[in-house]
């Protein structure tokens, strides 16, 4: 199933020339060792790219939790950041995980299709 022509039009047709961009993303899975008094959120935390839609979210999801670690230990901040990062981990795996998916079936010898295939088969909301 080739690209619709009227997508392809946006492109051919557009006012310069594509201008194109890396698209960066650790590992899944990625993590570091603790270092005391020093943790990262947001796209610092995990690097991944923009096809799961996940960056803003977990960036704020990152600084609440991080706050709810503080609070929950005042006094101690390696407890807090190494409670935040025990729950960091996974959660940005399972994102990544997401993230590299879409991106393999965006750019996929046979795209659109499995991205099609991908938003049809999402349940209703």
């Amino acid at each position: 199933m080739p690209w619709d022509d009227r997508f392809l039009r946006l492109v051919r047709d557009a006012d310069g020339a594509p201008f194109p961009r890396a698209i960066h993303a650790l590992p899944i899975g990625h993590q570091w060792k603790r270092v005391p008094g020093v943790t990262l959120l947001g796209d610092a935390a995990h690097v991944m790219s923009p096809f799961g839609g996940e960056g803003a979210n977990l960036a704020m999801q990152d600084g609440a939790e991080l706050a709810a670690a503080l609070i929950a230990h005042p006094g101690d901040l390696e407890t807090a950041l190494a409670g935040y990062e025990a729950d960091l981990f996974p959660r940005a795996e399972e994102s990544a995980a997401g993230s590299a998916h879409n991106l393999d079936i965006s750019f996929a010898p046979d795209a659109p299709a499995g991205l099609l295939d991908f938003f049809t088969q999402l349940p209703p909301q």
